[in-house]
């Protein structure tokens, strides 16, 4: 039971309408990613970040963002800034949040797991409805499914070390992964791991991609989003949510509920071991 209180192997993409290797063009979910980053009050630096990504999404008719609770780490939630553009454009305003929405308080099996760290942010019911002019990715039974062992991920996100903060520019590190859903390599029943090794060296970390949405390329689904990962050389490993999980969230802020409960079947061959400290 939670509490809601409101507060593709290897490959790297660059740029939207690419071909994975499957024959399949770049999903339109790499349209709905924005930098996770905040509004000081310095004059010289007037934006800054730790790094991280979020994700549009529209559900029961309503603008969302998806990311990770972690990912504001001290900067105050009401100084989250959400581009209404991915390229955000000079003088352009950001969209008006409302607040945030958490699970917290879990019992039974979601002690000690990762669901704490979905984060939902809510909008000013005033947004207008093309603010985000029709990227947001849709959310419904037909849009998500749990990602399979073996198959093909696409992930894109926002690289913190590529991603320049110099006034009066801004250059956001957007990358496309390509990964493979494999085996659990955490005890955790709502985490997957996703796997890949690059070809080059244009990557050396994954820091910025918590709250990158994971597409599930063989099945065309949203399957998830990134709570964590690592690189070691050119192998990149990945931990991110089910999407089954964050639907349990979604649908009791929907019913604003303030508290849901639900059962969900596992593997039972899942390891024992917590999993590796990682980057992201």
């Amino acid at each position: 039971m939670l509490s809601l209180p409101k507060l593709l192997m290897g490959s790297v993409l660059s740029q939207p309408g690419a071909m994975l290797g499957s024959g399949l063009v770049v999903p339109d979910i790499s349209d709905a990613i924005r930098p996770v980053f905040f509004q000081t009050d310095l004059d010289d630096f007037l934006y800054a970040t730790h790094g991280g990504t979020l994700f549009l999404i529209a559900f029961q008719g309503r603008s969302y963002a998806l990311t990770c609770r972690h990912v504001f780490q001290d900067f105050p939630k009401g100084r989250l800034f959400i581009t209404q553009e991915k390229q955000a454009q000079k003088g352009s305003k950001p969209a008006p949040v409302e607040g945030v929405v958490y699970p917290s308080s879990p019992t039974d099996g979601a002690v000690g797991t990762d669901i704490e760290d979905i984060c939902l942010v809510e909008f000013a019911e005033d947004l207008p409805k093309d603010f985000f002019k029709g990227s947001e990715f849709v959310i419904d039974d037909g849009t998500v499914v749990t990602a399979r062992e073996g198959h093909e991920l696409f992930i894109p996100g926002v690289l913190k070390d590529k991603t320049v903060f110099d006034p009066p520019d801004i250059r956001m590190g957007y990358c496309q992964l390509r990964l493979r859903d494999v085996k659990p390599a955490t005890s955790d029943p709502i985490l997957r791991t996703a796997y890949g090794e690059f070809g080059n060296d244009e990557i050396g970390s994954v820091v910025g991609v918590s709250g990158a949405p994971v597409f599930d390329v063989t099945a065309n689904r949203l399957c998830g989003m990134v709570v964590r990962g690592g690189m070691q050389g050119r192998r990149c490993t990945l931990q991110f949510i089910d999407i089954f999980d964050i639907m349990q969230l979604l649908e009791g802020v929907g019913a604003r509920a303030e508290k849901t409960h639900y059962i969900k079947h596992v593997a039972a061959d899942r390891p024992r071991q917590p999993p590796a400290e990682s980057e992201s």
